[in-house]
């Protein structure tokens, strides 16, 4: 599986690159393409996705010649800096829109060579039918129920009483780039548990043929840690904005 090429194609659908986007710094208008990334409460007035040293970009056209001007000869591995987001933040404010977060993002390490780890716990496996009657659990960064990024699969780790205590659950946010969350009640945290269930996982998106990937804040070092032991390396940053008053 090229997971490069996968990516850097759903990338490019995304921001409304063309399949010619060279590596470097790509800035385009706002369109919407059938199979593009799209979530809840996320506008596409403006979007930034870094990976690898290249900046796929898109914005609405009222800021459009702002974004040539200011980005196109910038280094895309210094986007996050706080300055060039306090500019940015000052721009889209103009237009009735605000940075909503900054999120990075793990693909799988391709040279991993797993670990082993015995679990006590039984283990469950649920399809999306399943995921469904369980809504209301209190698993909230494994399944998400969002209807643009449908639940796909999850699995748990059950009690003696059958009750389950960790679940790491993906979602398809595109046909081939499938997200992986995880949860883990208080009281069974710091067992290797979400490290197992990730890895499990990530294995069967993987055989599902899918490209799995794990998301989480900048600044949540103990989730970092989940996603490199359990085979992910950091791989991009997205930027990502809302709207906060009437568009001028």
């Amino acid at each position: 599986m090229d997971i490069d090429k996968i990516v850097r194609d759903q990338f490019r659908l995304d921001t409304n690159c063309s399949e010619e986007s060279p590596i470097g710094v790509n800035i385009n208008k706002r369109v919407k393409h059938k199979g593009a990334r799209y979530f809840e409460e996320i506008s596409d007035f403006f979007r930034a996705i870094v990976y690898r040293g290249t900046l796929y970009m898109m914005c609405d056209e009222k800021i459009y010649d702002w974004a040539l001007e200011y980005y196109g000869d910038r280094a895309p591995e210094w986007f996050c800096k706080f300055s060039n987001l306090r500019i940015l933040e000052g721009k889209l404010a103009e237009q009735g829109y605000g940075i909503l977060d900054t999120h990075v993002y793990f693909l799988p390490d391709q040279e991993y060579e797993g670990y082993e780890f015995n679990c006590p716990y039984e283990i469950r496996w649920y399809d999306r039918e399943e995921i469904l009657k369980i809504k209301g659990n209190p698993f909230r960064n494994a399944l998400m129920y969002y209807k643009d990024c449908p639940d796909e699969m999850s699995v748990a780790a059950l009690n003696k009483d059958g009750e389950p205590v960790a679940m790491a659950g993906v979602s398809s946010d595109s046909e081939k780039l499938w997200q992986i969350g995880i949860d883990v009640l208080p009281e069974y945290r710091h067992r290797g548990l979400a490290l197992y269930l990730v890895t499990l996982l990530k294995e069967k998106v993987l055989e599902e043929g899918r490209v799995p990937f794990y998301g989480t804040s900048e600044s949540h070092s103990l989730s970092q840690r989940v996603a490199v032991r359990s085979g992910f390396i950091p791989s991009w940053c997205e930027i990502y904005c809302k709207k906060i008053s009437t568009e001028n």
